[in-house]
């Protein structure tokens, strides 16, 4: 086990977490707090992500927008763009049903995206469907990465829209396609995520598999797809960041594996600068212990 003292606390970049606008934040998270059975860690808005990092010792978040409806892209892109700043950064929002897909994409690149989040869950699609083909393909002319939900997903139930199978699939038809699958590839999937899609070129988010999955998997999987390829991730305000951070650091790698998941493999996605200083509130103490 490392232990990470305060005073030796790493640079942190939590890559998977959901905001709202401000005014829109208090229906659009007490409606999912209500179907996902757990309250918040915060209130889903910007003011309330910057607080949160600052209590738990991460520097900086990369927020994950989905439209549910084609006609959302245009205003949550907008949204997206205005708060792509500083501590809080985000990617654009695409849907399969959007009118124009090259367009939609050039404004995306022209915006400063790094790339665009899609849950074929919410925007019911599967990873093969004919419509969202125009966005594999046009994000690899543009250089534009893919973050996609993996898996199981709490408030759906099966058969879901993705899994380790079909993403495995992806990644052949679409090799210079780069790809970000949430969930270690595949949310309540992990011994299919394990045999499809280990060793294969994509990165892969611990989002909501602490304290969901047995450790020793997490750790196996980790290892053998290589810490260069593993991003941090919370699923935050739906996880604590400052427990997952605890737990995360509990975990047996060495202090460069930590590094590469907590920090390198986002700074090189998301064009990250390292922080002048220490990230998050001075009092924060990030030494492993068991969360209750």
């Amino acid at each position: 086990m490392q232990t990470t003292h305060p005073e030796e606390r790493p640079l942190v970049f939590d890559c998977h977490v959901h905001l709202y606008p401000a005014a829109l934040a208090p229906k659009a998270v007490g409606s999912l707090a209500q179907r996902f059975g757990n309250p918040p860690a915060f209130d889903g808005t910007v003011a309330g992500l910057t607080a949160d990092l600052a209590r738990s010792g991460i520097c900086s978040a990369l927020n994950l927008p989905v439209a549910t409806r084609p006609d959302q892209v245009a205003s949550i892109n907008a949204w997206a763009a205005a708060i792509n700043r500083g501590p809080v950064r985000s990617l654009a929002t695409i849907h399969p049903d959007t009118p124009d897909i090259p367009a939609t994409l050039d404004s995306i690149q022209a915006a400063g995206f790094r790339g665009v989040k899609l849950h074929p869950e919410y925007q019911t699609f599967t990873l093969d469907d004919p419509r969202v083909q125009p966005v594999w393909s046009g994000c690899v002319e543009r250089g534009l990465l893919v973050f996609l939900h993996a898996g199981g997903e709490r408030v759906f139930s099966s058969p879901f829209h993705t899994t380790p199978r079909t993403l495995a699939a992806l990644l052949a038809a679409y090799p210079r396609l780069t790809v970000v699958a949430a969930h270690l590839g595949g949310f309540q999937m992990w011994d299919e995520a394990e045999a499809e899609l280990i060793g294969r070129p994509i990165y892969l988010d611990l989002s909501h598999t602490l304290f969901w999955m047995p450790d020793e998997q997490i750790v196996r999987m980790v290892q053998r797809h290589g810490t260069s390829r593993i991003l941090f991730g919370t699923d935050a305000p739906w996880q604590s960041p400052r427990a997952v951070l605890r737990a995360f650091l509990a975990l047996p790698f060495t202090e460069h594996q930590q590094r590469q998941i907590l920090w390198d493999n986002a700074a090189g996605l998301f064009g990250l600068k390292e922080p002048i200083g220490m990230c998050g509130g001075a009092s924060t103490n990030l030494q492993p212990q068991a969360s209750t």
